[in-house]
């Protein structure tokens, strides 16, 4: 399992517009790129930070690359949104990606069990 979280601040008149798109993105990377599930949060401080998951480091590189090499391997219809999302947020409080392997989850424990 590999996990990717990005975070940002996101302009407050903007919210629901990045909301959405985090929704098409995210659903895009499930069903075409292999991505396990997404989860988008809002923290007490006004953090949005959005928590993708992987089956693995590879399967996430193959979509989207650290170095942004294989971008243009995305529609033109999430490049658009990504865009997009960079645009709602607010560009004087930049916050770095932060990526995990996942090395003990008892979500995944406890679901083999049912």
């Amino acid at each position: 399992m590999f996990a990717v979280i990005y975070r940002s601040y996101i302009k407050p008149e903007l919210e629901d517009e990045y909301q959405s798109l985090w929704n098409q993105v995210a659903s895009y990377f499930i069903q075409y790129k292999g991505a396990i599930g997404s989860c988008l949060h809002k923290t007490e401080d006004g953090v949005w930070l959005a928590y993708s998951r992987w089956p693995d480091k590879a399967t996430r590189d193959a979509s989207w690359s650290s170095d942004n090499s294989n971008v243009n391997d995305l529609s033109d219809v999430i490049k658009d949104a990504i865009k997009k999302m960079k645009d709602c947020a607010d560009q004087n409080r930049i916050l770095p990606d932060i990526c995990m392997e996942v090395v003990d989850d008892l979500l995944l424990k406890n679901s083999k069990n049912f």
